[in-house]
């Protein structure tokens, strides 16, 4: 197989350049030689990529219906490529949601594992928990950093179908866990009560999130919501970060998976963070890998994650 796919590299810096000798400069190779590959390139495709003329170089009809293949192959190359380098490196690659980069505890337990591992390469790549799920199951990467719901202190969701080969082979450690409150306006009577009784809850607009957190998770505090005859606000963006942000702009109680701090918020007028009288479900920081054999980099980072912190 050739890593580099130079006949699509040459295609594809010749379209964009319209030169020869422009791309011949790029791919530093002699313009003779870039010629004589595209020539042969497109012998072995059967047909003529470009209409050359003393002044100019255009792609022809078939090399415009080409062009789009040609860079799809180039991105996978390169993709490989760099999966490549990571394995011979032993670059250790984790996924995390991008939310996370908020998490203190995510954020300490990186910066640990650089300082304690420093010959080991750290990539972090970030996605949305279904992705990350299915990628760490599928072993496109080592590990997954999320934010899941817990219910008696056990995740309780996963987007892959919890029945499948691919889900029963992942392994979670839960690193830390968080009760889900409510963020009070600090003007509201309710946010000077050490825990928000559910009658204050009564005909107040609340914001909470979608079902992206889990289903167990947003259903247990809709119907605790509506339990206490809240009025259910949905934001126009409901991920956990933005409901809270929601909240603050628009001074209404707003649900909080109690993991970001008020760092984000910084700018508005204060919230403030109270447990809902008879709510008790919380959220975990967990690391999930797959089962069975896996590089020495990632079982670094899992011993160290199993650990005492320090």
């Amino acid at each position: 197989m050739d890593l580099d796919a130079k006949p699509y590299r040459a295609f594809v810096t010749v379209a964009e350049e319209r030169s020869f000798g422009r791309a011949a400069t790029r791919l530093n190779v002699s313009q003779p030689a870039l010629s004589a590959q595209i020539r042969e390139f497109e012998r072995r495709l059967g047909f003529a990529l470009f209409k050359r003329t003393s002044r100019s170089v255009e792609l022809s009809a078939q090399g415009r219906l080409f062009l789009g293949n040609a860079r799809r192959i180039l991105a996978e190359t390169d993709a490989v490529r760099t999966a490549a380098r990571a394995i011979q490196t032993n670059q250790l690659t984790i996924g995390a949601t991008i939310q996370t980069v908020l998490v203190t505890e995510r954020v300490a337990l990186l910066e640990r594992f650089l300082l304690e591992q420093p010959d080991i390469p750290l990539r972090i790549t970030n996605d949305t928990d279904i992705r990350l799920l299915a990628a760490v199951a599928r072993r496109e990467i080592d590990l997954a950093l999320l934010i899941e719901p817990m219910l008696d202190g056990v995740p309780t969701y996963s987007p892959l179908d919890a029945g499948s080969a691919a889900a029963a082979d992942l392994e979670r450690l839960v690193l830390h866990q968080r009760r889900v409150e409510i963020l009070m306006p600090q003007e509201h009577p309710a946010s000077r009560r050490t825990v928000v009784p559910m009658s204050a809850l009564k005909d107040l607009p609340v914001a909470t999130f979608d079902r992206t957190h889990g289903i167990a998770l947003t259903d247990a505090i809709g119907q605790h919501l509506r339990d206490a005859g809240a009025i259910i606000v949905r934001p126009p963006e409901r991920n956990a970060l933005a409901v809270e942000r929601y909240g603050a702009v628009k001074r209404v109680p707003a649900m909080s998976l109690g993991w970001f701090g008020p760092s984000h918020l910084k700018d508005l007028e204060a919230m403030v963070s109270r447990p809902i009288e008879g709510l008790d479900v919380a959220t975990g920081l967990t690391l999930l890998r797959a089962r069975g054999e896996e590089r020495s980099a990632a079982t670094a980072f899992w011993t160290m994650a199993a650990g005492p912190a320090v």
